[in-house]
């Protein structure tokens, strides 16, 4: 669980959390501090009715449920996903320490038949004996080989194993701040990192909102899928004008923004402009008839983030400018009105 909160919000939400915990006499711990932030902050309801009936219960919360709740409904997700990757490492790790343990004793069991046989060789009188003691030799060796090779193929398997989980790790912690569909960001990072910019002391940000026109009648026409393909390509051109540290995120559905620190609207509205260019030169062919669509286009509200305004209030004014696009034929970039 993750929170959007900006810093004078979660200073209100800890100053709000602190009287509940001394009255209820909970321990000033970092758990619980997290605990009780997210409960005055009201982000996760099922939490607040639980803590609310563990409240009337005890009068406090003990220490053992305020541990449950906290894995439960603040790191769910952390927890399942290291404790699957722990029993996947440990199944690699007891499938390779097997088979080393059994190469291991083949090892020791093949040096033993070297030093009798070297013993042997000292001793022998005659080709009968050479002959029994090379053929010891060779099915020892031929063993051990096999036994090597097994091994190795272990460590190769275990290898490619720990790559694949490796992988998959890195995959669930993208899932959390990746949309799926377009490798952009998606709105959960947005969230975050429009409240940290608009809690700036001196803000310095605009914003860029993105819509493809007719999207529905797209779909409706020509198919989901060719929607997507849609999206995707469209994202694709917004990503190759957004370096760090703009941020193309998906806003939703067919709904794109650009959060742009540090850039002017003379600049953004250049940006957006770029960009409506591009998507409306976008060429798909269908692949089925050939046929080539020509019509996508896009419409661009663009606003810049004003002195003590609220990324909800920049967010609305954007959206207005966006559809002030829309009102004038769309395919076209409007800025927004004053804060």
């Amino acid at each position: 669980m993750q929170f959007a909160d900006n810093p004078q919000q979660a200073t209100e939400y800890l100053r709000r959390a602190i009287p509940l915990m001394v009255q209820s006499g909970i321990p000033p711990t970092p758990l619980n501090y997290a605990l009780w932030y997210a409960y005055v902050s009201k982000a996760l309801p099922a939490l607040n009715q639980q803590m609310d009936n563990v409240l009337q219960i005890y009068g406090t919360c003990p220490n053992r449920i305020s541990e449950q709740l906290f894995r439960d409904f603040l790191i769910k997700d952390e927890v399942e996903n290291a404790e699957i990757v722990q029993r996947a490492l440990l199944s690699v790790m007891g499938d390779l320490e097997s088979t080393a343990s059994s190469t291991v004793q083949n090892t020791e069991a093949y040096n033993e038949v070297l030093i009798d046989s070297l013993a042997a060789l000292k001793e022998s009188s005659n080709d009968q004996s050479l002959e029994s003691i090379i053929q010891n030799l060779t099915v020892n060796t031929e063993t051990i080989s096999e036994s090597t090779r097994l091994f190795q193929k272990k460590i190769d398997e275990a290898q490619s194993e720990i790559s694949e989980l490796k992988k998959q790790l890195n995959q669930s912690r993208q899932e959390a701040t990746i949309d799926p569909l377009t490798g952009l960001y998606n709105r959960r990072v947005f969230d975050t990192e429009i409240s940290q910019l608009a809690a700036k002391p001196e803000p310095d940000v605009s914003l860029i909102m993105v819509d493809i026109d007719f999207f529905k009648k797209f779909n409706d026409t020509y198919g989901h899928q060719m929607g997507d393909k849609v999206l995707q390509y469209v994202a694709k051109l917004i990503k190759a004008e957004c370096p760090e540290p703009l941020l193309p995120v998906r806003f939703g559905g067919e709904e794109f923004s650009m959060l742009l620190p540090g850039v002017k609207i003379p600049d953004a509205c250049k940006l957006a402009e770029t960009v409506r260019k591009k998507v409306a030169a976008i060429r798909i062919t269908q692949k089925k008839s050939g046929e080539t669509i020509s019509s996508v286009t896009a419409s661009f509200g663009v606003a810049r983030l004003s002195e003590d305004e609220s990324p909800e209030s920049l967010i609305a004014r954007a959206d207005a400018a966006l559809y002030k696009a829309k009102e004038a034929g769309r395919n076209n970039v409007q800025i927004a009105d004053h804060a």
